[in-house]
């Protein structure tokens, strides 16, 4: 399950303070990014902007290609979501192989097929790319495992084809961060009491909407609440 927050930088940082007193930084950091690591993908959706809109194919699914730093692989992946519960499926593969998914695929055995048929089957193109730069926290809990990210500086670029190189460019959260709590089962008491004792109100944040809203190439679509996790009717502070 999948819960985020947007929250002014300050806040943030109070969040992850608390958290991190319970949980361990996450491995993959970069000291020259803060201890955070940079994330870049790449987003397809319909000519008509299905995903976008949330109707049919894109009612649920986002296929997109993500990668981590400068790392040689990516991962391509299919992310199915109703309300907070989240299913992906990933393969990586090298980053130069990644011109065989613009073209017909024939071999059944290269771990990318699953994802060049789906892109056949429901007319899937690169829209656009994103990168930011991404801290994480995880650890166990007595209500099962616990993953906490902060998501800053998110920059976004259109894009005419399948290149994964990083975005530079304006920050288009202003500052803000990007706060997910990513558990199973039940939101673990640790995160809960954070949630509550900060008054905050969990929200849609998705880096693809708002990166093409901002383009002007497609209406913004009516945001939907998340059910289930919304502990105080007060903004966050």
């Amino acid at each position: 399950f999948e819960v985020k927050f947007l929250l002014p930088e300050d806040l943030a940082r109070e969040v992850e303070r608390r958290a991190s007193v319970g949980l361990s930084l996450d491995p993959n950091t970069d000291p020259a990014l803060g201890n955070a690591y940079r994330t870049t993908t790449l987003y397809c959706d319909t000519p008509e902007y299905h995903v976008f809109l949330g109707v049919g194919v894109g009612k649920r699914r986002k296929h997109r290609i993500r990668r981590y730093g400068l790392s040689p692989l990516a991962f391509l992946e299919r992310k199915t979501k109703k309300g907070t519960e989240v299913r992906k499926r990933r393969s990586a593969v090298p980053l130069e192989e990644l011109t065989r998914v613009a073209g017909p695929v024939h071999d059944p055995d290269w771990p990318g097929y699953w994802f060049c048929e789906r892109l056949v089957k429901h007319d899937l193109r690169p829209v656009c790319r994103v990168s930011y730069d991404r801290t994480a926290y995880t650890g166990d809990t007595a209500d099962g495992p616990l993953r906490l990210t902060f998501d800053r500086r998110l920059r976004g670029a259109l894009a005419y084809g399948w290149d994964l190189s990083p975005v530079d460019g304006t920050d288009l959260l202003s500052g803000a961060v990007i706060v997910e709590f990513k558990f199973q089962a039940v939101l673990p008491a640790t995160a809960r009491r954070i949630v509550e004792d900060l008054q905050l109100t969990p929200g849609g944040a998705s880096k693809y909407r708002r990166f093409l809203s901002g383009t002007g190439l497609v209406p913004p679509p009516t945001p939907q609440p998340l059910p289930g996790y919304a502990v105080s009717s007060e903004p966050p502070r």
